[in-house]
């Protein structure tokens, strides 16, 4: 898997871990995150292969530190603006996974006030 798909499947694991950080993975949330793998198709971001990949994350759960792990792998070739850049863009979709339901509990704030720090995100 070339490292655009890699990132991709990482983005949509994220969104999944976020959809359900307060222990409910809305239809708002799964629809988001699928229209975020719509998107990626669109632009010629994934082939046909990778997206079905993507797709068997949304049933699985995920750990927020390996998580941040392999998003750290992820960024490790990235110049330092190409970082930022990625970092601002993964921080706007995952407050918009945590607000799509209209809800936004303490342990999905929770859980993004400690993405941001682990990753040095404002």
């Amino acid at each position: 898997m070339d490292q655009k798909a890699k990132f991709a499947k990482l983005v949509a694991k994220t969104g999944v871990h976020f959809g359900a950080a307060d222990g409910r993975y809305d239809d708002k949330e799964k629809a988001f995150v699928n229209l975020f793998i719509g998107y990626l198709k669109l632009q010629g971001g994934m082939e046909a292969d990778v997206e079905s990949i993507i797709k068997e994350t949304i049933n699985e759960k995920y750990v927020l530190s390996e998580l941040i792990a392999e998003t750290n792998e992820c960024l490790k070739d990235m110049s330092a603006d190409e970082r930022k850049q990625t970092l601002e863009s993964m921080k706007n979709f995952i407050n918009t996974i945590i607000c799509v339901d209209g809800t936004e509990s303490y342990s999905e704030q929770y859980e993004f006030d400690k993405w941001k720090k682990e990753l040095g995100v404002e």
